[in-house]
């Protein structure tokens, strides 16, 4: 093409954003052969002034690489043993911390202790934890609620309607209702239940340029199945130099990075790298070539060589050390401040015991058991099931900073939606079908990135599945 096309061409490309071109920044991009770096030149104060001149485009020329942050991670403290009592003051921090929560609402002002709404006559409110469960043969819905000192039944009336709510154990709720004496003991007529859950929110949206978080989950490296060509393919755009690209600046890995070892019986057939360590220099070698002005965060998941039980300690530094220095190793869950933002990262082995819990979820789609959480203020509501938890001093699942993104995995499912402001995402695997899923007639949908703008509601899915 000669230099008239390619005036012709610039021109074009920046008259369809409605933005003029002054004369010396023209024969700048010319005289430079910027032709591909045009779309970053159209930032939002060219946008607002409508013209470009040759200060913008020498902005772009002697724009200095953004620089590596430090991002200090707390280390959950975590005993290697633990006791009865360990485990009460687990529960006791979740009481206390959710009950905070709670009766910050303006429908739980005036609350009772348990053991003064006992004595009380008429309408009270309480805050308790579930410890039971059950249905009457009248199909009303029993609990037996207790705070730290006294435990109260509570029936939620058919009548009402109430019977239909979805009430966990361990879960810490509270309760709008009317005190009954007339029987043996005290018991509670619910109106209403009250769950600490996540306020309505706006997304802020800044007239400022995209800030980029990426999120990826379950690669799996290691495994017959990991879809190598799809993960390098989505490296590759990474190091491109188009728009979204440039804008990218975080990038979380949601646990799951390698397939590990003896997580299942028979495991050693389906790896090619049957060694975990060199699983995870191998995830190095792809990870490594990402530009490193792109910070990138690594958590473990259930099939990682960290301890299975929830809170998971970050990676060893023997595997630290594989990795470039724009790398940082989280625990397993934990909350990243990025750019004024709390952005809940959670790998998502308690997804399992909510899709079995929440009617009508599944492993398809996943979204509705996402948002209970949400709406319990917790990342694993229920002791017990299929998620393996240590206790400590602190809660370290209770989501106590409301989330303006909540990334979870686990699942192998793509499944994105948006909670009362709160985006969330249960991000996609980059393993094919496994054995196991063809044997649930499950077919996971991988090989997708999620980016979310910090800076405004915009959410971009890139597939990068062969065709």
């Amino acid at each position: 093409m000669d230099l008239i096309e390619d005036r012709k061409r610039v021109l074009v490309y920046f008259q369809e954003k409605g933005i003029m071109v002054t004369k010396t920044a023209l024969d700048l991009i010319l005289d430079s052969s910027m032709g591909e770096l045009l779309p970053k030149m159209v930032t939002q104060e060219v946008l607002d002034a409508g013209y470009l001149t040759e200060n913008d485009v020498l902005k772009l020329i002697r724009k200095p690489e953004r620089r590596k942050m430090d991002f200090e991670v707390y280390i959950p403290d975590i005993k290697a043993h633990s006791s009865v009592e360990d485990f009460q003051e687990m529960f006791t921090d979740r009481y206390e911390r959710l009950k905070k929560i709670i009766v910050q609402s303006a429908e739980m002002r005036g609350t009772y202790t348990i053991k003064s709404a006992k004595k009380t006559q008429g309408k009270v409110k309480i805050v308790g934890m579930v410890s039971e469960v059950s249905t009457t043969k009248n199909g009303h819905k029993r609990l037996l609620l207790e705070d730290l000192d006294d435990s109260l039944i509570v029936f939620l009336l058919k009548g009402k309607g109430m019977n239909n709510e979805l009430i966990l154990e361990d879960e810490v709720l509270g309760v709008v209702g009317s005190i009954s004496n007339t029987g043996k003991d005290p018991v509670l007529f619910a109106d209403e239940v009250i769950r600490p859950d996540i306020p309505y929110k706006m997304i802020d949206e800044q007239k400022k340029d995209p800030v980029f978080v990426a999120s990826l989950s379950d690669i799996h490296v290691g495994s017959k199945t990991f879809r190598e060509n799809d993960f390098m393919k989505m490296v590759s755009w990474i190091k491109s130099s188009s728009e979204e690209a440039s804008q990218l600046k975080y990038l979380i890995l949601s646990g799951d990075v390698v397939d590990g070892i003896g997580v299942y019986p028979g495991q050693d057939k389906d790896l090619e790298i049957l060694n975990p360590y060199e699983q995870y220099e191998k995830l190095a070698e792809y990870v490594n070539v990402i530009p490193e002005d792109v910070n990138i965060f690594i958590m473990p998941g259930n099939h990682d060589i960290v301890r299975l039980a929830e809170p998971q300690p970050v990676f060893s530094q023997k595997i630290k050390n594989f990795f470039n220095d724009n790398v940082t190793l989280l625990p397993n869950p934990y909350n990243l401040v990025l750019e004024n933002k709390n952005v809940l990262v959670y790998h998502g082995m308690s997804l399992n015991d909510m899709i079995e819990l929440v009617p009508g979820a599944s492993y398809a789609s996943v979204g509705s058991s996402i948002e209970e959480l949400l709406k319990r203020r917790h990342l694993a509501p229920v002791y017990g099931g299929k998620t393996p938890i240590i206790p400590s001093k602190r809660d370290y699942h209770v989501i106590e900073q409301v989330p303006d993104i909540f990334i979870t995995g686990h699942i192998h499912s793509f499944s994105q939606g948006n909670y009362r402001g709160v985006r969330y995402i249960n991000a996609s695997t980059w393993q094919s079908q496994t054995d196991y899923q063809k044997m649930m007639n499950f077919s996971p949908n991988p090989s997708i990135m999620t980016l979310f703008d910090l800076n405004s509601k915009t959410q971009i899915i890139k597939d990068f599945k062969e065709s």
